[in-house]
């Protein structure tokens, strides 16, 4: 920032005025592996940045994000300043850092465009003519044209080798080192005697000892066994890849899985570096077998499968369980959702503490409540209170009046912070305007003001945001209304005879969660106190009743 304001101090006495830049820089994993860096990409926008007269506002970099995303961090951060700070031009080596394919490209060089700045690439001069812009819309066509070519070629090399029986390059399975070929002998898989050694007890501990994956986790971390990426914190799910590898049975399986986008798009950051980031598993007649030496005996692998296919059946996560507050009930004491389980042919819901901690200790101590008894509790309360429509929509006319006053608090609140922006950036205006007029101002004596005005534009960005995210967080009352009215009117009569599925939607309707502590159980949701059951808060009432002492 420094070195950016003496240079705009510097040029001033010239009367010239810099151009104001925002480089891009973009490098994918892929990329990385082919020795492409984003410090490379940076030397050369530095280089010439010596031969014109730029004046970076800042650096603009996704290091790690593939092209075939369009959302990126870096790019959306661009878009966003590129009015705020005045940006001119946005340099960068190639088109390719803004996207892979051509439509991306175009469409992100119409989004800079459309906000006042232009793109140019090092690699190529800006076009002067329309036919010299066409010239290079038909390379760039061209260009993803022959990297199709080249990926198509790539895989069908691949699926030969394999068929041919010959190990395709990939990462190796756990017990396994993958050597590659020479011109002596074929790339193969070469046992890791350590390794195998653990292979064969997992496989003997699931089988004869009849530990669940998630005791075997618990008992290699105990033993300080180290995981396939070199720590000892094993989970569950390793164990499990590795009890459904085929390859310790002597059959290695190529293009048995696809890269297909996560179903759950949703990010801490909000960002994906990727695109395919999931597995599915392919057709069964598309997967191509490959012969290894085997580690453990064919009885021994098809004994374990015969056994997870058994499990599987019987376990927590079969939604086959009738289960009429699933994903409803909350831990009272330490605040994990509580998942269904199946305890001597009994359904009862468990806390989640000890899976959430795993394969460290549980820090919860609840104990399990049985299904039937907790669904029966909130079902019956869950009558009680529509059979009363009048006291139902009075509370949740009391609720819809509350919230619309505070929406109404919120949205001025929300206006004002937009006004406060509008100022800032006003302010910094002013005083970019001042600094290039008068010859008083030194640079740190701007940069000083200037940054003082971009922190206190932050936190307003910030609480924007907040504000902004509890605005969505509305439901349409008016609907929940109706479906309350026509709930009493259709079926209140009948309300026992319901199908497990039509509870389930008048309990989504009506529960938010519902909170066990010990014996007690409190439900959060849009519904009246009844009888002397207190409530908690205005828009969130709770409903306390007790369970039979033996249910829990």
């Amino acid at each position: 920032m420094n070195e950016n304001v003496q240079e705009l101090h510097d040029l001033r006495s010239s009367q010239e005025r810099p151009i104001i830049t925002g480089p891009y820089l973009r490098v994918s994993t892929r990329e990385q592996e082919k020795g492409k860096t984003i410090e490379g990409q940076r030397q050369s926008i530095l280089e010439e940045k010596e031969k014109r007269n730029w004046l970076f506002a800042d650096w603009y970099i996704d290091d790690g994000y593939s092209g075939e995303l369009q959302a990126r961090p870096g790019m959306d951060r661009l878009l966003f300043e590129i009015e705020e700070k005045k940006i001119e031009v946005v340099p960068m080596i190639d088109p390719e850092r803004l996207g892979r394919s051509f439509l991306i490209q175009k469409i992100l060089e119409a989004e800079i465009k459309e906000r006042g700045a232009r793109v140019e690439y090092l690699s190529m001069p800006p076009p002067k003519t329309e036919d010299e812009e066409l010239a290079q819309d038909i390379r760039g066509l061209l260009g993803g044209w022959e990297r199709l070519k080249i990926r198509r070629r790539t895989m069908t090399g691949k699926l030969m080798k394999a068929k041919s029986g010959l190990f395709v390059g990939g990462k190796s399975p756990y017990g396994f080192r993958y050597l590659g070929k020479t011109r002596q002998t074929p790339a193969c898989y070469e046992p890791i005697e350590e390794q195998i050694h653990w292979v064969k007890e997992i496989f003997r501990w699931y089988a004869w000892e009849g530990l669940s994956a998630e005791a075997i986790a618990k008992r290699l971390s105990n033993r300080k066994v180290l995981t396939p990426f070199g720590n000892h914190l094993w989970c569950s799910s390793t164990v499990h890849y590795i009890l459904t590898n085929e390859t310790y049975a002597g059959i290695a399986h190529y293009n048995r899985h696809r890269a297909v986008p996560p179903k759950n798009r949703q990010t801490s950051t909000g960002y994906r570096r990727m695109k395919n980031t999931s597995r599915e598993i392919r057709a069964e007649k598309e997967w191509i077998s490959i012969p290894v030496t085997p580690i453990i005996d064919r009885d021994l692998w098809d004994r374990v499968q015969v056994k997870l296919r058994r499990n599987a059946k019987t376990s927590p996560r079969n939604t086959r369980h009738p289960y009429l507050l699933r994903g409803k009930v909350v831990c009272g004491i330490c605040g994990s959702p509580c998942y269904g389980s199946v305890s001597r042919s009994t359904l009862r819901y468990q806390c989640g503490n000890r899976h959430r901690m795993f394969p460290q200790p549980k820090t919860c101590s609840a104990r399990s409540v049985s299904a039937s008894t907790l669904d029966s509790t909130i079902w019956q309360s869950l009558c009680q209170a529509l059979s009363h429509p009048d006291s139902l929509i009075s509370e949740l006319r009391k609720v819809q009046e509350q919230r619309s006053t505070t929406g109404d608090f919120r949205q001025k609140e929300f206006e004002r912070l937009e006004r406060e922006l509008e100022k800032r950036k006003k302010a910094e205006e002013r005083l970019l305007d001042l600094y290039t007029s008068d010859e008083q101002m030194t640079p740190d004596q701007y940069k000083d003001r200037v940054d003082r005005i971009r922190i206190e534009k932050r936190e307003i960005e910030t609480q924007k945001r907040q504000i902004e995210r509890q605005m969505k967080k509305t439901i349409d009352l008016n609907k929940i209304e109706e479906q309350i009215k026509f709930l009493y009117a259709h079926i209140s009569s009948r309300l026992d005879m319901l199908s497990l599925d039509e509870k389930k939607r008048i309990v989504d309707l009506l529960v938010d969660r519902v909170i066990v502590v010990g014996n007690e159980v409190k439900i959060e949701g849009i519904i009246p106190p009844l009888g002397n059951i207190k409530t908690n808060r205005p828009d969130n009432v709770a409903i306390a009743s007790q369970l039979p002492q033996e249910s829990v």
